[in-house]
C-alpha cells in the first residue's frame, strides 16, 4: 500500500530553543535561593519544542536533581525522571501528551514554563480493509494518531466528516463507505473541508476499490423485440438504481436474489429500444453494460405494385415482422406516412402525391429503417402536333399520361402552369419572354421530369418586344419607358393594364410608352398589331407620392405686407381642390426666413385658421400643415357666400416661393372587412380570406390590419396567427417565445412585412386573432 505524507511546517520544527528563558519557582516554606548558579533551583530552559511524543524531553537550569514531579497537559504527573546532573535531567514524554504549559514540582514549590510545549506527530495509515469494499459496508483505516483525522474523503468529492464515523481512536477509524463512492483514492483531512480557516493537511491512500454491480458477460439480445422480456444475471445487482437503453430512456426493472444467491434483474424492451448497449447504473453513476441490442427488423419485403405508382395508390408491402413497421417514408416526402393496416405479414399505405422514384423507408419503433425500392408512373412525350411555331402561340403535344404533369419549363427558362384535362394531349401557353428553340422539360406535382423533343420556335410577325428590361432595373410609374421593338411597321395601339396610352415609335424601332402613375407589379403592357397582339408582364413601382402647385410665385410677407406690396396671398378653393386637397393631404410652404417667422392662415373674411412661427434660424425651407377635418371643413364651408378664396396668407419675417398640396395614393387590398371582436383570448375571433386574395400575398409585401380598441376595457393586446394556432413567425422573439402587441387605445392598425413562412401558414389555415379588448375590422395587403 502507498502512503503519502503531508504534514505543517510547524509540526516539522526540531530546533531546541536554548535561548536565555528566566522561570520563577513559587515557595510555600522556607525559602531556598534560587538564583542561577547560586545553589537555588531554577529552570533555563527545556526541549526540544515540538517534541516526539515518546520522545526525549530535557530540562537545564539550577538544582534540576531536586524536581520532584513534572507535569505535562493530558499525562498527569511524571515521577520517573532521569538525572544526569544537578543542571540537567530528562523525561520520556507520553503518548496522551498535549500541548500546554509544563509544570516541574520543587520541595518548596512550582515552576511553570513561560512557553508552551508542541508535539511533531506523524500521522500515518497501515492498513485499509476490506479492499475491495462495496458502498454501504464499513472501511476500516488503521494507523497511528487517527484521533486527529476530521474527514475521511472518497474519490476527491464525497467527504464523511467526523461525527458519522462509527470508530474513531488514535489507531483505528471505521467509516461507512457511500452508496456513491467510485474506485480512487481515499483521503484523509485533519480539519474539515467546511472550516476555510483551517490549516488543512492530506493524506492520500491509493488503491481503494469499490465494488460494482456486474454481469460475466453482456447479453446479445439480437433479433429481440419490443415488449420481450430481459433477465439478466450477475453479482451486486442490488447496487443497481438505474438502467437504460441505448437511446438514452430508463426503464422499470424487478431485482431478485434466489436462495442459492443467484440475483437477477429483469426489464421488458420497450417499444422504441433502438441498436446499442444496454447500461445499469449505481449510485455512483458509473454506467455497466449488460446487453447489447440488436433489434429485429422487418424482412424479405416484397412491393406490389413497385413500379407505375402514381399518387392515392394503394401499396401492399409483405414480408416477415412486419408488425414491427410504424410508419412509412416515402422518396421525397417529407412527413412519414401512417400504414392503412398492418400484421406480422403484411403492411398497405397509401402513395402521397408528392412521391416520387427511389427507396421508401419502413420506419420501426427502434428508429431503424428498411428500404423498398418503388418507381412512379411518367408521362411519355410522342409528338407536338406542330413542333414549328411563331413566338407566342399555343403548344400541343401529345402521349400518354400526361395528365400527371403540372407545369412546363421552355428552353430559356419561362414555366408555365398547366391543368391537364387529358390524358392524351396537353396544351401550353407560351410566353413571349424566356422562349427559345429546345425541348421542353414536362414537370409533374412530385417534382420529377421528363424531356420532350425539340420545338422550334420563329419570331412572330406581328410588333414584339426582343428583349424587356432587366429585373435589377427600378421602373417607376408616371414615367415614359422606352422599350426596342421588332415589326414596328404592324403596331396600332398600346395598351397598360386594359387601358390605351399614349407611345411614338420612331423609324430606328425605339418605342417609347407613357406609363400610368399608378402602373405597379405585375402590369401587362400590351401590343396591338394589324395582324395580331402580345402582352408583356413588368414591374412597376407606382407613383403613390403626388405634389400638385398650387401658388408658384415669390412674396415677401415682409411685416404684414399687403397684397398690393407683394406680400399677402389667396389660395383658391378650385385650385386646391384640382390639387387634391383632402383630408389626409398636406400643404406644403417653401419659405426662406431672414427673421423671426409668422405666417398666419385666414379666412376670406379675415378669420383666422391657423399661424405657424419660427425663429429665423429654426425655420424650414419647406413648412407642412395636416390636413384635418376640422380644417377641411373650416376652408371647403367657408358660408360667406361671395368668395373663392380657402386661404389668405400673410405675416412676416420670410419670402414665400412656392405652395403645393401634397398627398399619398394608398395601395392597399383589402382582403377582409367587418366586425370580429373584442377579443378576449378566447379564439372565437377568426377572419376567412377567399383563396383567390390569398394570392395577394407575397413577400415582401406589407400586411396589416385595422381595428379599434374596446372602451370598457382595462388594457388592450393583440396577437394573430393561423387558426391551427400556429403563431406567425414574424411575430416570433428571439428566444421563440410568441411575441404580443401592446398598444395605446388611440393606435388604429398595425403592419408588418411579409416572408415566405407567414404567407404558408396564412395560405394553410384561416386568420385568429387573440388578446384582449381588440375588435378587428379590417384586413389588407399593401
Amino acid at each position: 500500500m502507498n502512503k503519502t505524507y503531508k504534514l505543517s511546517a510547524l509540526w516539522m520544527m526540531c530546533l531546541i530553543l536554548l535561548g536565555c528563558l528566566s522561570f520563577s519557582a513559587c515557595d510555600d516554606g522556607d525559602e531556598e535561593d534560587t538564583n542561577q548558579y547560586k545553589g537555588g533551583i531554577s529552570l533555563n530552559v527545556f526541549g526540544p519544542s515540538p517534541v516526539a511524543r515518546g520522545g526525549e524531553l530535557r530540562f537545564l537550569g539550577s538544582g534540576m536533581d531536586k524536581i520532584q514531579s513534572i507535569s505535562i497537559p493530558g499525562c498527569g504527573e511524571i515521577t520517573d525522571i532521569e538525572v544526569i546532573s544537578a543542571n540537567e535531567i530528562r523525561v520520556t514524554v507520553p503518548q496522551t501528551a498535549e500541548v500546554g504549559y509544563v509544570t516541574l514540582k520543587t520541595p518548596t514549590g512550582e515552576i511553570t514554563t513561560k512557553t508552551k510545549i508542541t508535539y511533531t506527530e506523524s500521522i500515518g495509515v497501515e492498513t485499509i480493509t476490506p479492499n475491495p469494499v462495496k458502498p454501504g459496508e464499513v472501511l476500516v483505516i488503521k494507523g497511528e494518531y487517527l484521533n486527529l483525522i476530521k474527514e475521511v474523503i472518497f474519490f476527491e468529492e464525497l467527504p464523511v466528516g467526523e461525527d458519522d464515523f462509527i470508530a474513531h481512536s488514535r489507531k483505528e477509524i471505521q467509516v461507512k463507505v457511500p452508496m456513491e463512492a467510485r474506485t480512487g483514492d481515499v483521503t484523509l483531512a485533519d480539519a474539515s473541508s467546511e472550516d476555510s480557516d483551517a490549516l488543512r493537511n492530506l493524506i492520500h491512500v491509493k488503491g481503494l476499490v469499490v465494488i460494482l454491480p456486474s454481469v460475466e458477460a453482456p447479453l446479445d439480445l439480437t433479433a429481440k423485440k419490443p415488449g420481450d422480456e430481459i433477465v439478466v444475471k450477475g453479482k451486486d445487482l442490488d447496487l443497481v438504481n438505474i438502467v437504460k437503453m441505448p437511446n438514452g430512456e430508463e426503464v422499470e426493472f424487478d431485482y431478485a436474489k434466489s436462495g442459492e444467491g443467484e440475483e437477477t434483474i429483469t426489464f421488458i424492451l420497450p417499444e422504441n429500444a433502438t441498436n446499442g448497449a444496454v447500461v445499469m447504473i449505481p449510485a455512483s453513476g458509473v454506467e455497466v453494460a449488460i446487453a447489447n441490442i440488436g433489434m429485429a427488423l422487418p424482412e424479405k419485403v416484397v412491393a406490389t405494385p413497385d413500379s407505375g405508382l402514381r399518387g392515392g395508390d394503394m401499396i401492399t408491402l409483405t414480408g416477415i415482422n412486419m408488425e414491427l413497421v410504424t410508419t412509412v417514408t416515402f422518396p421525397g416526402v417529407e412527413e412519414a406516412v401512417e400504414p392503412a393496416s398492418k400484421s406480422a405479414t403484411e403492411v398497405e399505405v397509401v402513395m402521397p402525391v408528392a412521391a416520387i422514384s427511389g427507396e421508401l423507408l419502413l420506419n420501426t419503433a427502434s428508429g431503424t429503417s428498411v428500404p423498398v425500392a418503388i418507381t412512379t408512373l411518367k408521362p411519355e412525350f410522342m409528338a407536338f402536333v406542330n413542333d414549328v411555331v411563331s413566338l407566342g402561340s399555343d403548344v400541343i403535344i401529345q402521349g400518354k399520361n400526361l395528365d400527371l404533369v403540372a407545369k412546363v419549363v421552355y428552353t430559356g427558362g419561362a414555366e408555365v402552369e398547366v391543368t391537364p384535362t387529358s390524358t392524351t394531349e396537353l396544351t401550353i401557353a407560351m410566353p413571349t419572354m424566356g422562349t427559345e428553340s429546345g425541348v421542353l422539360t414536362l414537370v409533374m406535382g412530385n417534382g420529377e421530369m421528363v424531356e420532350t423533343g425539340k420545338l422550334t420556335i420563329n419570331a412572330p410577325e406581328f410588333c414584339y418586344i426582343p428583349v424587356l428590361p432587366g429585373e435589377d432595373e427600378e421602373l417607376r410609374g408616371g414615367e415614359v419607358l422606352q422599350l426596342k421593338a421588332e415589326n414596328g411597321d404592324k403596331l396600332t395601339g398600346v395598351q397598360v393594364n386594359g387601358t390605351n396610352v399614349q407611345y411614338i415609335l420612331t423609324p430606328d424601332g425605339n418605342l417609347f410608352v407613357n406609363i400610368p402613375q399608378m402602373a405597379g407589379e405585375g402590369s401587362t403592357i400590351k401590343l396591338i398589331s394589324s395582324n395580331g397582339s402580345i402582352e408583356y408582364t413588368i414591374d412597376f413601382i407606382p407613383a403613390t407620392e403626388i405634389e400638385n402647385v398650387v401658388m408658384n410665385e415669390m412674396r415677401d410677407l415682409g411685416s404684414w405686407a399687403g397684397e398690393d406690396a407683394g406680400g399677402t396671398f389667396r389660395l383658391y378653393k378650385t385650385d386646391l381642390v384640382k390639387a387634391g386637397f383632402a383630408v389626409g393631404a398636406k400643404l406644403r410652404f417653401y419659405v426662406k426666413a431672414y427673421k423671426y417667422t409668422q405666417i398666419q392662415m385666414n379666412d376670406a373674411n379675415w378669420g383666422g385658421y391657423n399661424t405657424l412661427q419660427y425663429e429665423a434660424d429654426e425655420c424650414p425651407p419647406m413648412i407642412e400643415v395636416n390636413v384635418t377635418q376640422e380644417l377641411y371643413d373650416k376652408i371647403m364651408n367657408t358660408s360667406d357666400g361671395w368668395s373663392d378664396t380657402g386661404f389668405i396668407i400673410q405675416g412676416e419675417g420670410c419670402i414665400v416661393n412656392k405652395v403645393s398640396v401634397w398627398y399619398e395614393i394608398s395601395m392597399k387590398t383589402y382582403l377582409w372587412k367587418g366586425s370580429c371582436g373584442p377579443t378576449n383570448w378566447n379564439g372565437d375571433c377568426v377572419v376567412i380570406i377567399a383563396d383567390d386574395d390569398k394570392k395577394l400575398l407575397k413577400v415582401g409585401k406589407t400586411m396589416g390590419f385595422e381595428f379599434y380598441c374596446d372602451s370598457a376595457t382595462d388594457y388592450w393586446q393583440v396577437e394573430f396567427m393561423n387558426s391551427w394556432w400556429n403563431t406567425l413567425p414574424s411575430l416570433m422573439n428571439a428566444d421563440g417565445s410568441r411575441h404580443i402587441w401592446e398598444f395605446a387605445a388611440t393606435d388604429t392598425s398595425l403592419t408588418y412585412v411579409m416572408t415566405q413562412a407567414d404567407i404558408d401558414l396564412i395560405n394553410s389555415a384561416d386568420l385568429l386573432f387573440g388578446g384582449n379588448g381588440v375588435v378587428i375590422t379590417a384586413v389588407y395587403v399593401e
